[in-house]
């Protein structure tokens, strides 16, 4: 299996494993030895949520033996070489299709949380400073707006103000993500067939097409976890509670 290491340095810390073969798939760990050891698991469960979507056995391959390290690259927001590359149309509608998948299974966590667990501040051991979300309801905002407000403008996106279409405090969180999903697949669809599908960017951040295609998905992934994880975890507190 091939990889791609990022040591992030700067706002965040550790390194990310990336398949770029596989969209959306990456794994952290603090250490460069930690996250190849990790691979393999998170591979797997990777491989896992594709088939219960309905992915074909050469979409969601075996768990990966032999990794192979593509490019190392450091730094807060960089490309890989990879990165470089437009995307073609395939890439496009594959990054669609995981975000449709993903946006099923968030949904379906969230809907039917009452305000207890939607508005619970966890005890988190760790928590970035410059991060503004906690609960499930600021989380779920963070993804609708960053979609709009982060990824997208990267490559051209010029839509409606994000926090007008969005919403800010109180706003149903089901309408923040629609209204923000419908934006990223117009432009995307869009995107597809424009002249140029490539839309490298370098200044304090770098950017492009295929780098931002690999973003959206593995970020809706990665809050879906948390969220399933302060679900869990709320669970665990009211059993102590009641013990």
């Amino acid at each position: 299996m091939r990889v791609w290491l990022h040591e992030w340095k700067g706002n965040e810390w550790g390194w990310n494993a990336w398949s770029l073969d596989h969209t959306g798939f990456a794994t952290w760990a603090p250490t460069r030895d930690e996250v190849l050891l990790r691979v393999p698991g998170k591979f797997d469960e990777y491989q896992q949520w594709l088939a219960r979507h309905g992915c074909s056995a050469v979409e969601a391959e075996a768990a990966p033996g032999d990794i192979t390290v593509v490019e190392e690259v450091s730094g807060n927001e960089v490309l890989f070489e990879h990165d470089l590359a437009p995307a073609t149309s395939d890439e496009i509608a594959e990054c669609l299709r995981l975000l449709s998948y993903s946006r099923q299974d968030l949904v379906a966590t969230v809907e039917g949380l009452p305000d207890s667990v939607l508005d619970w501040d966890p005890p988190y051991r760790q928590f970035a400073e410059w991060a503004r979300w906690r609960t499930i309801r600021q989380i779920v905002e963070h993804i609708a707006l960053t979609e709009v407000g982060y990824y997208l403008p990267a490559i051209g996106y010029s839509g409606p103000d994000p926090t007008s279409l969005v919403g800010g405090a109180g706003a149903d969180w089901r309408e923040q993500l629609l209204r923000s999903r419908r934006e990223t697949e117009r432009f995307l669809t869009q995107l597809a067939g424009s002249h140029d599908t490539a839309r490298v960017t370098r200044g304090e951040e770098d950017w492009s097409v295929r780098k931002v295609l690999r973003r959206l998905v593995r970020h809706e992934l990665l809050h879906w976890k948390s969220i399933r994880r302060i679900v869990r975890d709320y669970g665990d507190k009211e059993k102590a509670v009641r013990l």
